[in-house]
Parts: C-alpha cells; structure tokens; sequence
C-alpha cells in the first residue's frame, strides 16, 4: 500500500480494504509506520513508540486501523508521561480501560502521542519533549492538550487518534487542525479503573477524527459503564454509526458569536459560524440568536480551584510513584503554581466550586431542553503561532495568571466540561491564510446520537476538503 493512499483514507475506509482483502494489515501498517516517520520528523507528535500490537482483536469493528494513544493514557509496559520530567522514565504497570477497549477494538496501537504538562495548555511544547507543531503550518501550534494526536491525524500519518478534553483539549486541537473532534457526554466513555473522575469531572475521553462516520464507529466500540464507574450510562439502543443515517427532524439552533469573555471572536470565525448557521436553515431548521448568562468570574474562580487540585493530586501521585519531587526543577513554571496554589485550597474551596459546577449544569440543561442544539466558534481565533502560551514563562507565577492567559484563549470549550453535556468541532471555516477553522455544536446530555446526526448531515451539506496531507500525491 502506497503511504499517499493509505493517508488518503479514513478508517471506515482503512477498515472497508482490509476487510474485503483488497490491503493486508501488514501493509497497513508498514504504510502507517512509514507516514509516522515522515511526519514526526517535521511535527515532534511523538513521544513513544513504535509498538508490536500483538493483542489488537483481529475480529474487532476497527481491525488493522493503526492508532496512537495520548501519553495521559495508561498502557501497561509502556512509558507514560503526562508531558512531564517528574514522569521520565516511568512505566506503566497496567492498562486502563479505554486501552484495554481500543484493543479489543482491534486498533493497532502503534505510538504515543505528545501533550503538553499535565494536559494543562492550549499549546503542545513542553519542556520534557519541545514543541510539537500544526501540519497545516509549521510556525504554528496544533492546540492543546492533544495537540500530538490531532498533529498526526491532521498530516495523514493516522486516521484517528486518542484525545481526551478537560476544557477543550479534543476540540481545540481539532479546530485547530481541520478535524472532528467529539467530546461524549460525562461518563459515556470510561474513565478506570485508576480513578473514579478525572479533573474534578471535568474531563472526558475519546478521539480526534477526519470523518463523523469515523466519530460513531469508534464510540460504538469504546462507550458503556465499566464495573464500578462512578457515572453509569448504558449503551445506547440504536448504535451512534447508524443513527448518523437517519433523517434529521427541524431542529430548534440557538446561535452565539461573540465571545463568553476573553479574547473576541475573529471576523472570520464569526463569519464561518454564520455560514454554518445558513446552511442549517437551508436545511430546514429554525436558527435563532440565543445563549443563557455566562457567569465569568464564578467560572474563572471555579475552574481554578478544580484545575489547581487536580494538578496538586497529579503531583503527589507521581512524587510517590517516582520518588522526584514536584518543584522548579521538574515542572514548568506555570505548573508549579498551579500545584503550590492546589495545596493551599481547602475542602471548602472545592465545596464553592461545585456549587458552580451544579448552577452551570442546570442553567444549560435547562436552555438544551429548549434548544435542540447550541451553535459557537469552538475557538475565537485560527491557531496562534508554536509555544503560545508558554506554560514555562517564568511571569506565571499564580495559577490565577496562568488559569487566566490559557481559558481567555478558550472562551466557548470549558462550560460542556463543567456540564457534562456533548460538544463536538466541525472543520467548517478556513482564514484567508488558509488555516482551518472550527464551528461547535453542544446537545443535551447524553444526546450524542442527534448531535452526531446534525454533524453528519453539515458533512454531507457542506464537505470538508483537507488541504493534501503530507503524503499526498
């Protein structure tokens, strides 16, 4: 298999070949190897690998697709290191369960994919691994905090790749990088076995993807409760790849354009969410200016405290898995206080910050019982140049400045973090400098099954082009 043709298919496609014998997983994969190589050399999107895959189902609904897992994911034998130097050298000594699941999936996992520390920055460039760059521009960034993953699906070297967003860190990425990116619904994919809730609850898994079918027939695979989760959501009926088929009844579109706060919404972003806007009329669906009040200073104060725990209890778990301690010499300096500020917080402090967390929950559950789906720019601008924000710049020195620079950037991802509910970013919008620009949609919980419908019909209305990959002809 030439590597141009490989890259040139999605993994519905990848998965069509091998299973009508027309390509061999051998050649899969020397294909996929050979377009990682390439790509890595000029992107830095990987951190470890490449892997033997003995244990990927040859039966599985995804058999002989390669993939690459973000190195926030474990996987038992192999490194794991959260984009950090505390973690250097240490090695995973079981799997979780969304990697046992791509497995059985029959995903060949094949690379590690790179992060930016602690999965904390809309940029990837950490300091344990430099900067991994945007294959649609060498001087810019992928995104974050799957900015390794989204760099390898965007240049062709993979058709679909391990993400997880703990505030955007699938759709940045994925705007960014001309992809679908699909955060579920809290709780629709697993989380264990190792914890219970990752980021206060906040953070969700699933995948960076090049096509919507791609999106349904990973999740169909991936989704339902595991033995002991704490959100327990039962498979859906009807599976997400068939759903995607059915016909789309008129929706009701609440529309926002500007931005909740911080940076304000590009011209051209506006003008690609407008777009979107009439190609959904024109497809028979009521739009309508709406969004419910975005609260920012209670945001800004609860998404302070949930990140700067989360990165205190990160800290201390790898302090005891590693022996190194936590402190300037091993964490970047907007990390470090985050950390000294989550050690600083109490009980109380977390208590305030649920009572952000339920308040957001139900003004937006309440607005999606209305709306059938909620439309915004998934970012205010295109990707900004590589190492933007530098979460080593020395003037962090609070997790307030650093909790402020990063989620001004991102004004429109966190609040389906804190809802729960499933947000996905469409490749939509192009700048006049021909960087890719990403549209959201946001559904009710656990309705992931009309949000990927509406998806799939905006693909169908409204192709996506990439610009040739890497690899292409």
């Amino acid at each position: 298999m030439e590597v141009h043709d490989y890259a040139a298919c999605d993994a519905t496609e990848l998965r069509r070949l091998l299973a009508a014998g027309e390509v061999r997983p051998a050649e899969v994969r020397e294909a996929a190897l050979r377009a990682i190589e390439a790509a890595d050399g000029r992107l830095n999107a990987v951190v470890g690998g490449p892997y033997d895959e003995a244990s990927a189902a040859a039966d599985g609904p995804l058999a002989g697709v390669p993939f690459a897992v973000k190195d926030t994911l474990p996987e038992a034998g192999r490194p794991l290191g959260f984009g950090t130097r505390m973690l250097d050298g240490y090695v995973a000594r079981r799997d979780a369960t969304l990697a046992e699941r791509f497995r059985a999936a029959g995903l060949v996992c094949l690379m590690r994919s790179a992060t930016p520390e602690f999965a904390f920055n809309i940029d990837t460039a950490p300091v344990a691994h430099g900067p991994t760059l945007n294959p649609w521009n060498l001087e810019r960034g992928p995104g974050g905090s799957s900015g390794g993953a989204a760099a390898l699906v965007a240049s062709g070297a993979l058709p679909m790749a391990h993400a997880n967003d703990g505030g955007g860190s699938i759709r940045i990425p994925a705007a960014w990088c001309g992809l679908v990116g699909l955060k579920p619904s809290r709780g629709r994919v697993p989380l264990g076995p190792a914890v219970g809730e990752a980021v206060g609850g906040f953070a969700h898994e699933f995948a960076v993807t090049r096509s919507v079918r791609d999106a349904a027939l990973l999740l169909d695979a991936v989704n339902g409760p595991a033995p002991g989760d704490r959100y327990y959501l039962a498979r859906p009926a009807t599976p997400f790849s068939a759903a995607i088929h059915e016909d789309v009844a008129p929706l009701r579109v609440a529309l926002q354009t500007a931005s909740f706060f911080g940076a304000e919404t590009a011209p051209e972003v506006r003008a690609a969410v407008e777009a979107v806007a009439r190609t959904l009329e024109d497809l028979g669906h009521h739009v309508e200016e709406a969004c419910p009040p975005v609260a920012y200073e209670a945001l800004r104060a609860c998404v302070t405290v949930v990140w700067s725990v989360d990165l205190a209890g990160l800290a201390a778990t790898f302090e005891r898995l590693t022996r190194r301690p936590a402190g300037p010499e091993h964490v970047e300096a907007a990390s470090w206080a985050c950390i000294r500020h989550g050690r600083q917080l109490s009980a109380l402090d977390l208590e305030d910050a649920a009572f952000v967390v339920n308040s957001t929950a139900r003004t937006w559950g309440r607005f999606l019982d209305e709306y059938d789906l909620f439309l915004c720019p998934t970012a205010p601008t295109a990707a900004p140049p590589s190492g933007t924000p530098d979460q080593d710049d020395a003037r962090f020195t609070t997790a307030s400045a650093w909790i402020d620079e990063v989620f001004s950037r991102a004004p429109f991802t966190p609040i389906a973090n804190l809802t729960g509910q499933p947000a996905i970013s469409l490749p939509l919008g192009e700048t006049s400098d021909g960087m890719p620009l990403g549209v959201m949609l946001t559904a009710q919980t656990l309705r992931e099954d009309l949000l990927l419908r509406a998806a799939a019909q905006l693909e169908r209305a409204t192709p996506w082009t990439h610009r040739a990959s890497l690899f292409g002809p």
